[in-house]
């Protein structure tokens, strides 16, 4: 093999390997072996846990406290840099869809949203369709 093909092969490499281990979209989630979890496996994930992670509507930091009962309060960061209080209701349904309605204690801006949670060895990631496999994932940190 000459310099220029086994320099394009090592570039094609690379290249390839570094593919496959971005994860950006459900496509590669499911592509690097993520599960989708069930509703009894989303309900005893959040009840009782703090997640933290980007918000899929606006990439701001969030840190949420999920209670059993279906209700959860915590903070999300601010355009600005500055954190607003949280306050909602979440359940999820017999497909493990993972729904959410929340008010900002600021000014009473109300939210709502829905989406799957999907476990890859001990990384758990929310996104909010379970067939679109180009819908963009978000990492949760759950501590219990």
């Amino acid at each position: 093999m000459n310099r220029c093909s086994l320099f394009g092969s090592l570039i094609l490499l690379a290249l390839s390997s570094t593919s496959a281990f971005a994860q950006n979209s459900l496509g590669d989630l499911l592509d690097g072996g993520a599960k989708k979890l069930s509703k009894d496996a989303v309900k005893s994930t959040l009840g009782g846990a703090h997640v933290s992670g980007k918000s899929s509507a606006s990439s701001a930091d969030t840190e949420y406290d999920y209670k059993p009962d279906g209700y959860f309060s915590g903070n999300l960061k601010a355009a600005d840099g500055s954190w607003t209080g949280v306050v909602g209701t979440w359940t999820v349904d017999e497909s493990g869809k993972w729904c959410s309605e929340w008010t900002l204690t600021m000014n009473g801006r109300r939210f709502n949203g829905c989406g799957f949670l999907y476990a890859k060895g001990d990384d758990l990631y929310y996104v909010e369709s379970d067939s679109d496999k180009s819908a963009k994932i978000y990492k949760r940190v759950v501590k219990k």
